[in-house]
């Protein structure tokens, strides 16, 4: 049976996206090859779920630093080090010494394969087995975009560093046979500078788990995404400053802002009645309910919203911008409605609450086409696919 050595930035989770397919492709690849994990542990989700999955896990624990200053003092700490000469981990946060021994020793265990997440790729460089770098998105490029819009000349600076830095990291990549990403436009972002093979395969969503049994039918307005991110948080004071105030004008809807992490900027939108601030929920479903609207007012940010397939799931009918519906390829006013100036998001969402028919038809057609072609079992059966290529 084929032997794959795992590494993740964290325990993979379901409930995040940036660890959401290797969640999933545990699952699947799991029922068929010896899988061994090597992650980080932040010390906020479970393997639980997992371990019938795996042949063998270890980790290391990670402290989780959410503000700057701190994560910058363990990342610099952690350079220091002689291995960190070879490796040449610049401000990296998941550089660790003892991970990237225990790597090393792995890698010596007679393994066919290595694959690894985007923050882990660096710790797999020299390793000489075939390899597959799990990317998701073109970071470089998100980093590059927000520095671009930035206007402070601190923040502005912070941005075009990062952006230098993980353009600088992505070029590891190079050492990989294959490299995975979530859409085309991150695949051709990346095929400027990459020169292994790219392939795109799209993230799925658990249509069983994500099945809309809610008896509530309130019409209310969903947002739904880690709060501590600059992109949710863009798309939230868009939304509020440009689009919530006018449609407020017009009729009373209440907003709800689901998700962990809420920033200063977020918190304080509390003061108003009629929005609500969940903070980490335990099942997102309960906020997805029959009657609720999901909007994705995203003006910047890379990658496939997994937040809209599942919404899509749960038959909502889903207003997005164009960046938010990226990679997603689904059908204007069939499977959602595009927005793209808060004129058309204000006319979208008022034309939705005002017709209950057209709510419901637009989610069953999204719900739909999501179970057509977003399955976690159809992305996982074209990453063995790869597997196949490289080993064969």
């Amino acid at each position: 049976m084929l032997k794959i050595l795992l590494i993740c930035h964290d325990i993979p989770s379901k409930s995040v996206g940036a660890t959401l397919p290797i969640y999933h492709l545990i699952k699947e690849l799991g029922k068929k090859y010896d899988i061994s994990l090597l992650s980080f542990d932040s010390d906020k989700y479970s393997i639980h779920e997992l371990e019938e999955y795996l042949t063998e896990y270890q980790n290391i624990k990670i402290p989780e630093y959410l503000d700057l200053i701190n994560q910058l003092k363990y990342t610099v700490k952690n350079m220091i080090s002689i291995d960190n000469l070879s490796t040449r981990s610049f401000l990296n946060y998941y550089y660790h010494k003892d991970m990237s021994k225990i790597i090393h020793e792995k890698a010596d265990e007679n393994f066919d394969l290595v694959i690894t997440d985007m923050p882990m790729a660096f710790y797999a460089k020299n390793i000489k087995l075939p390899k597959i770098v799990y990317a998701f998105d073109a970071v470089s490029n998100y980093n590059y975009n927000m520095y671009k819009k930035s206007d402070e000349i601190i923040s502005k600076t912070y941005w075009y560093l990062n952006y230098l830095k993980i353009h600088r990291y992505e070029q590891v990549y190079n050492s990989f046979d294959y490299c995975v990403v979530v859409n085309n436009k991150d695949k051709r972002l990346l095929k400027k500078d990459i020169n292994i093979p790219i392939e795109v395969i799209a993230n799925g969503v658990d249509t069983k788990f994500f099945t809309n049994n809610s008896i509530e039918d309130e019409v209310k307005l969903v947002f739904l995404g880690d709060m501590s991110t600059p992109p949710n948080n863009d798309a939230v004071r868009y939304f509020v400053e440009n689009i919530y105030s006018e449609i407020l004008k017009e009729i009373s809807i209440k907003f709800y802002i689901v998700g962990r992490n809420p920033s200063n900027y977020i918190k304080q939108l509390s003061d108003n009645p009629n929005i609500i601030i969940t903070g980490p929920v335990d099942d997102v479903r309960e906020y997805l309910t029959k009657g609720s609207i999901f909007i994705t007012p995203m003006i910047s940010g890379t990658g496939i919203k997994n937040k809209i397939l599942e919404a899509m799931s749960m038959e909502l009918p889903v207003v997005s911008t164009s960046i938010g519906i990226s990679g997603i390829n689904s059908d204007n006013h069939i499977h959602y409605l595009l927005a793209d100036t808060p004129e058309e998001f204000k006319n979208r969402i008022i034309q939705l609450i005002s017709n209950k028919t057209l709510r419901e038809d637009i989610g069953k057609n999204a719900r739909s086409f999501v179970e057509k072609n977003y399955s976690w079992k159809l992305s996982m059966k074209k990453f063995d696919e790869i597997i196949n290529k490289i080993i064969t």
